[in-house]
């Protein structure tokens, strides 16, 4: 083995290891992380949410250490290197490529849903040869449409006399992602309330959310209670509060799907949109096909005495 490419492989494991303890402070710089092991043959996927006009994205390749030493731990390039990042396979419309920072770094926009391949290969300035290499790094990217999430329970608001149980409702979650990436933020209130016969509230009973799926800790599929489903149809399952009528009169209750705290717009946030959204900072919600459901309960009505002519009218 040539001492040059012992000392790269060397090298090589070493800047490794330092990517895979995630210290702050390096290089590709946090929260950038190793998309694939095989660099020419990748199995992951880097899934991104299609926003209108398309959906720019940030990289780096991590460069060759025997040309970059100190770049793991300082960020420190060799003058004069390139990386020239291509698009091989697209859906029909190609990538673009901006590249406003380190030489390393790029800027990618996928303009459609489908399915992209990515490549980068590093080259040399002439100082030291000019050359390239011809086994490019390899990242296959899906592009996939933003997610939608509605109820997909009817209303019940005739026939309910009296005191009822507790019903179940189901939100559909549409996102063509696998499961172990499919989770979710939003909210569930429950407005209770006294109405009469025209549906005008005449009081207000409560109101509360009875389901608060944040940005940083959101509903996963399979991991949190109530969340179902498989590639691309998910489920959240819950029931109802028993429907009670209160206050002996005609009592509503109206399950709201809402935005997280902190969302753009009245809508669901997936993991893969909010990560879409990284670059342009905070959080899309993408809007609910259907946002509530209600329920109204009646109370039966107590019927009296009978009254009649008495017995003894005439006696």
């Amino acid at each position: 083995m040539k001492k040059i490419d012992f000392l790269r492989i060397v090298l090589g494991i070493a800047a490794a290891m330092l990517l895979n303890v995630s210290v702050f402070g390096q290089n590709p710089p946090s929260p950038y992380a190793q998309y694939d092991a095989n660099l020419t043959a990748p199995t992951n996927i880097e899934y991104v949410t299609l926003k209108t006009g398309g959906t720019t994205m940030g990289y780096y390749a991590l460069p060759d250490p025997v040309y970059h030493p100190n770049y793991v731990a300082s960020g420190t390039l060799t003058a004069g290197f390139v990386w020239n990042w291509t698009n091989p396979s697209n859906p029909g419309s190609a990538a673009t490529f901006n590249k406003p920072g380190a030489a390393n770094y790029v800027e990618i926009t996928y303009p459609v849903a489908g399915n992209y391949v990515i490549n980068v290969a590093e080259e040399s300035p002439a100082a030291y040869g000019g050359c390239a290499d011809a086994t490019p790094t390899v990242m296959n990217v899906t592009v996939i449409n933003p997610p939608s999430a509605g109820f997909t329970t009817a209303d019940i608001t005739s026939g309910l006399c009296g005191n009822q149980p507790a019903q179940a409702i189901n939100m559909a979650i549409t996102e063509a992602v696998p499961a172990a990436l499919a989770s979710y933020a939003f909210r569930i209130s429950l407005v209770q309330d006294n109405i009469n016969a025209s549906g005008v509230r005449t009081a207000l009973i409560d109101s509360s959310n009875v389901y608060d799926y944040t940005l940083a800790a959101k509903g996963q599929v399979g991991v949190t209670a109530g969340f179902t489903g498989s590639n691309p149809n998910y489920d959240f399952d819950f029931n109802s509060v028993a429907l009670n009528v209160q206050n002996n009169l005609r009592t509503r209750y109206t399950y709201h799907l809402i935005a997280a705290s902190g969302v753009t717009g009245d809508g669901i946030v997936s993991a893969i949109s909010h990560k879409s959204d990284y670059l342009s900072g905070g959080a899309n919600g993408y809007a609910f096909t259907d946002t509530q459901v209600v329920f109204i309960v009646n109370p039966a009505p107590a019927t009296g005495p009978i009254y009649y002519v008495p017995n003894n009218y005439r006696f």
